[in-house]
């Protein structure tokens, strides 16, 4: 039986060939993952051939040739930056695409060719890679609003590179406003309000991560997020892998309520146990886990096992019974790391009066901070540049033949000594000199001979 000519245009048309128009399928990946473009395939269809494409790369990156009698299918991967990441999975031979990188995103076309037919059909994808997100971190300030409220404004950051990242806050209620994309919560306190504890969600499509939970108290000067840079208080150092107490000290004759001890975060909440003795109610959860405890008789605050990231400003919020008010007191940890034994570099030049000028670098390989450097002996005429690290000096026969470098910090110090004679010996004389000098001992032979 034959089709009229309208007919056969109109079974056409209903066939996908290769300019047809439906939407893309969107898959989602993760960075450094593996993601699979679903070909899913009709029941029935006799395939000949795939050929996987990306419009960032010129030709196909990967064809697919099947064997009619069931034999091992042909697989081909073109030389472009997929090599060796693609494979074919699953009886409709989708594409796999391993350790996905951002360079990956972008639109895809698999054109498949039937044995049956001499039409291409053709599928559609839009790749979208993420990173799985971090910890947010959050930050906040203070101000007093025109009726005398208190207002704190928490700001949710995440380190994301790409994509699109969503925010959201709990708890919410009439006292909190939302705002740059949800990023920021605004939060409205007056006296009498009870304290909050607002965590802070971050998602994209591929994870979720959320913050520690951030204390904010119905007071502009609370103990929840101290600001690292404007912080003022009384300094304590500490060595890395040892302990370091913050001293408090309640006022004599006073009833404590509680103590409440903030980083950029709730650290820790003290309260008096049995016999009054201060009891630690929380605090052994997140960073600090495991690694506070109080003196004995006190309400300061010792942390163990200290790290580099402990470094920072601390509050003690203390609420009295009696009279019913609140005290704070600030401080500023510095944790340092003991410095290692510094190494000596020495370059040397000798001038054809004998005089040997010397130049000496002291190198830390992990330095920190608030490092020190000094020399000895210094004598007359040496030159200390670059924070101390370098000593210049001309050296002669019969001076000091030893020197010594020092590193210091506020926890501990470490020395390296040198001996410069051999610096000034004929072994060490410039390339230039001693070319000069064997030309000097060959003629010499010459001459004898």
């Amino acid at each position: 039986m034959a089709f009229s000519l309208p007919w056969s245009l109109l079974l056409l048309g209903l066939l996908p060939g290769p300019g047809a128009s439906r939407a893309p399928t969107v898959v989602t990946g993760t960075l450094g993952g593996s993601v699979t473009l679903p070909l899913q395939l009709q029941d029935g269809q006799q395939v000949e051939s795939i050929s996987w494409v990306c419009r960032s790369v010129p030709g196909a990156i990967a064809t697919v040739t099947l064997v009619e009698a069931g034999g091992p299918d042909t697989f081909h991967q073109a030389d472009s930056r997929y090599w060796g990441r693609l494979s074919v999975v699953g009886p409709d031979r989708s594409l796999k695409i391993s350790h996905l990188s951002w360079a990956d995103a972008g639109s895809y076309r698999a054109h498949v060719n039937l044995r049956s037919s001499r039409l291409t059909h053709t599928r559609e994808y839009s790749l979208h890679v993420y990173e799985k997100l971090t910890q947010p971190h959050v930050t906040m300030s203070t101000r007093i609003s025109g009726n005398g409220h208190c207002l704190i404004i928490l700001t949710c950051v995440a380190e994301s590179r790409g994509g699109t990242v969503t925010y959201s806050w709990t708890p919410l209620g009439p006292q909190t406003t939302l705002s740059h994309g949800g990023s920021i919560l605004s939060v409205t306190l007056q006296p009498g309000d009870s304290a909050l504890n607002f965590t802070c969600t971050v998602k994209n499509p591929v994870s979720n991560s959320s913050s520690l939970p951030i204390l904010v108290l119905p007071s502009c000067s609370g103990p929840g997020i101290l600001g690292s840079e404007e912080s003022v208080g009384e300094t304590v150092i500490g060595t890395l892998g040892k302990s370091a107490t913050l001293p408090l000290e309640i006022p004599v004759g006073q009833e404590v309520e509680k103590v409440t001890w903030s980083s950029r975060g709730l650290v820790a909440i003290l309260q008096p146990g049995p016999a009054g003795e201060p009891i630690l109610v929380a605090g052994n959860q997140g960073p600090y886990s495991q690694r506070l405890s109080i003196p004995c008789h006190s309400y300061s605050l010792q942390i163990s096992s200290l790290r580099l990231q402990d470094s920072g400003p601390y509050r003690a919020w203390i609420t009295l019974h009696s009279p019913p008010i609140n005290i704070t007191k600030d401080f500023i940890l510095h944790v340092y790391e003991k410095p290692q034994e510094p190494k000596i570099t020495a370059s040397s030049q000798i001038m054809k009066d004998g005089t040997c000028f010397i130049t000496l670098a002291c190198l830390l390989d992990q330095a920190g901070e608030d490092v020190q450097y000094s020399w000895d002996p210094r004598g007359q005429g040496a030159v200390v540049s670059h924070g101390g690290t370098t000593l210049s000096i001309s050296w002669r026969s019969g001076v000091s033949d030893s020197y010594h470098c020092t590193v210091k910090n506020p926890v501990s110090q470490s020395s390296s000594s040198i001996s410069v004679k051999p610096l000034c010996s004929g072994s060490f004389l410039p390339c230039c000199l001693r070319k000069e000098f064997i030309l000097f001992l060959i003629l010499g032979a010459l001459q004898i001979k």
